[in-house]
C-alpha cells in the first residue's frame, strides 16, 4: 500500500498482557512488512542486528527480515523526524512506524503530538492506538487509572491469553470494555499461534485518526458491535464505568458550526484532561463536506471529510469518553447546537 505520510501505529497495553511478544514476533520473523519499532526502552529486545546510526541517547538498527527499531528516550517529535532523516541518510526504507509504550504508560500525550506539532504532519500520521489486555486479570488491572486511560484512549482493543481464560470471563470482560470505549473495535489475538501476518492485520490500517475515511457501518458497529474469535457479546447502553463515562451523540438535523465550536470550548475548560476522547462526524449546516471531529483533552480538530452523496442521509454521530464527565450536559449542549428549520433540515 503506497502512503502519502507514514502511518504510525501506538500500541499500548496492561503489564502481562503480551506486548514484549508481539514486538519480538516482529523484529524476528518474516512478515514482508517493513515497520520501524519505536521502543522507550531497548535492552530486552536481543535481537541480532547491525547497528546503524548511534547519535545521544538513541539508537537506530536495521533487522535482518527488514524491520528498523529505534531506541527514544526524549522528545517524540524530535526522533520521528530523526528516524526519518537518518534513514533516508542511510538509504533504509520503512512503510510504518509502531510505537510501543511501557505498560504503565498514558497514551494521551502521544496522541497529542500528531494532533499538536504539525511540523511531523508531513512525513507521519497517527493511523491508531491499539491496546492489549490480558483476558485472565484484565478486571483486577482496571482498578488502576493508568489502564482505564489505555482502554478509553484506543482505537482497537486486542484481549490476549483468551484460551485461559473461561467462556463466562470472556463475556464479562467484553461488556465491560464496550461499556468504557464502544467506539474501539473489539478483536481477540493469539500472540503465540497466530500466523505473524494475521496478528499485523490487527495492528495496522485502523483509521482511527483518518481525517477522509468514515466506516460505512460505524453507526451500527457503535449500537452493537460483536467482537470476533466468537467471543460473546451483549450490545449494552453507554454507562458509567466507575469513573470512567462514555457518551454517544447522534443527530437527524444539521448543527450550527458556531454554536458547535463554542460547545467545544464549554466541554474543554469544564473537564479539562478529563475529557480523554472525542470523536465523530458532523453534519454541519452550509457545509457541504461532513466534518471530521478528533479530539483528545484540550486538544481539538475539526476537518472536511468526504462530500456527502446527494442520496447518503446526513447525521451527527459523536462519542465521548472521559473521567467523570456528565453525558447529559454534553448531550444537552449538543441538541442547542442543532438547527432546527425545514429549510435547513433539508441541507
Amino acid at each position: 500500500m503506497t502512503h502519502i505520510t507514514t502511518p504510525v501505529t501506538v500500541i499500548t497495553g496492561f503489564l502481562g498482557s503480551g506486548k514484549t511478544t508481539l514486538v519480538n514476533r516482529i523484529l524476528r520473523e518474516l512478515h514482508g512488512q517493513r515497520v520501524a519499532v519505536i521502543e522507550n526502552e531497548f535492552g530486552a529486545v536481543g535481537v541480532d542486528a547491525e547497528f546503524l546510526v548511534t547519535e545521544g541517547d538513541e539508537t537506530v538498527i536495521q533487522l535482518v527480515n527488514g524491520c528498523l527499531c529505534c531506541t527514544v528516550r526524549g522528545d517524540l517529535a524530535r526522533a520521528l523526524n530523526t528516524l526519518s532523516e537518518s534513514s533516508e541518510i542511510q538509504g533504509f526504507v520503512f512503510d510504518r512506524v509502531l510505537i510501543e509504550t511501557t505498560g504503565i504508560a498514558d497514551p494521551g500525550p502521544i496522541i497529542q503530538t500528531f494532533l499538536a506539532e504539525t511540523a511531523i504532519l508531513t512525513r507521519f500520521h497517527l493511523d491508531g492506538v491499539v491496546t492489549l489486555i490480558d483476558s485472565v486479570h484484565a478486571f483486577s488491572q482496571l482498578d488502576k487509572i493508568e489502564n482505564r486511560a489505555q482502554v478509553a484512549y484506543a482505537d482497537r482493543l486486542l484481549l490476549t491469553k483468551c484460551d485461559l481464560a473461561t467462556p463466562s470471563q470472556l463475556e464479562a470482560i467484553s461488556g465491560r470494555l464496550a461499556e468504557m470505549n464502544p467506539r474501539a473495535e473489539l478483536l481477540s489475538v493469539d500472540l503465540h499461534n497466530a500466523p505473524v501476518a494475521d496478528v499485523l492485520n490487527l495492528l495496522f490500517d485502523a483509521h482511527g485518526y483518518s481525517f477522509d475515511y468514515v466506516p460505512p457501518e460505524e453507526l451500527k458497529q457503535l449500537k452493537g458491535r460483536r467482537p470476533a474469535a466468537d467471543l460473546s457479546f451483549r450490545p449494552v447502553a453507554p454507562r458509567h464505568t466507575n469513573d470512567i463515562v462514555s457518551c454517544i451523540f447522534e443527530s437527524n438535523v444539521p448543527l450550527d458550526l458556531e454554536r458547535l465550536n463554542v460547545f467545544f470550548d464549554m466541554a474543554q475548560q469544564r473537564y479539562g484532561s478529563r475529557l480523554w476522547r472525542y470523536k465523530g462526524i458532523v453534519w454541519a449546516e452550509h457545509q457541504r463536506p461532513r466534518l471530521v471531529v478528533q479530539g483528545v483533552q484540550n486538544l481539538l480538530q475539526i476537518t472536511g471529510g468526504t462530500i456527502w452523496r446527494a442520496f447518503e442521509p446526513r447525521h451527527t454521530l459523536l462519542v465521548f469518553i472521559g473521567q467523570a464527565i456528565d453525558p447529559g450536559w454534553i448531550k444537552a449542549g449538543l441538541r442547542r447546537c442543532e438547527v432546527i428549520s425545514e429549510s435547513a433540515s433539508k441541507g
